[in-house]
């Protein structure tokens, strides 16, 4: 498979958006009508965008990078655009970090260390890493109160969703455009045409691992 496109939104500007997990479960009901969840899986990260309107000619590039896709056959690399840096680093955190710690009896915690110190991490804040042969992306959102790494103290925290097996102590991970992979999802929409002038496209994606 060829590598995911990392270009896709420098080629255009995104009017809307959303991502969210998209949750692998099922619902039961028990005879005395105790309603219970089981989940079937890790969730998975899914997006929609929608290109703001640009002239015919300036919405083209966008348009054959989507085309190059080849439906869902190509991924791309996907973060959320509302917040591409901690919230404590809006321009970014410019220091190296990695996995310093797992938990076999805990998939919703790890443990980052940072050599340079200084990062707050906050909930709603993304972390990104490679894990496996293949590799795969992992991203996950930071879900409990801030958590300061400084140096030589690493910190433990609670993340969404679970961390899949393959991830390994010592892996480099990032905050900045945490990213995953993604491929559009069937039955993507052309691109829409208003007055004659200006161009518009909306697609919907989802991870792959």
């Amino acid at each position: 498979m060829a590598d995911p496109r990392s270009d896709l939104f420098d080629l255009c500007t995104i009017k809307t958006t959303t991502f969210w997990p998209l949750f692998r479960q099922e619902l039961s009901r028990t005879a005395g009508g105790v309603t219970q969840a089981k989940d079937l899986g890790s969730a998975l990260w899914r997006a929609s965008y929608t290109t703001a309107p640009a002239r015919i000619a300036d919405a083209a590039a966008i348009e054959a990078a989507l085309i190059s896709l080849n439906g869902s056959a190509r991924s791309f690399l996907a973060h959320d655009l509302r917040r591409p840096f901690p919230i404590a680093h809006p321009g970014g955190y410019g220091g190296a970090l990695s996995i310093s710690n797992l938990y076999s009896e805990d998939a919703f915690s790890i443990q980052l260390t940072a050599p340079d110190g200084g990062l707050e991490l906050r909930p709603g804040d993304y972390i990104g890493f490679e894990y496996g042969p293949r590799p795969s992306r992992a991203l996950h959102m930071v879900v409990e109160a801030g958590k300061i790494v400084t140096p030589g103290a690493s910190k433990k925290f609670k993340l969404r969703p679970a961390l899949r097996p393959g991830a390994e102590i010592g892996a480099a991970v990032t905050v900045n455009r945490a990213a995953c992979e993604m491929i559009l999802e069937p039955g993507q929409g052309a691109p829409s045409l208003a007055e004659g002038r200006t161009s518009s496209v909306s697609f919907t994606a989802i991870q792959i691992l």
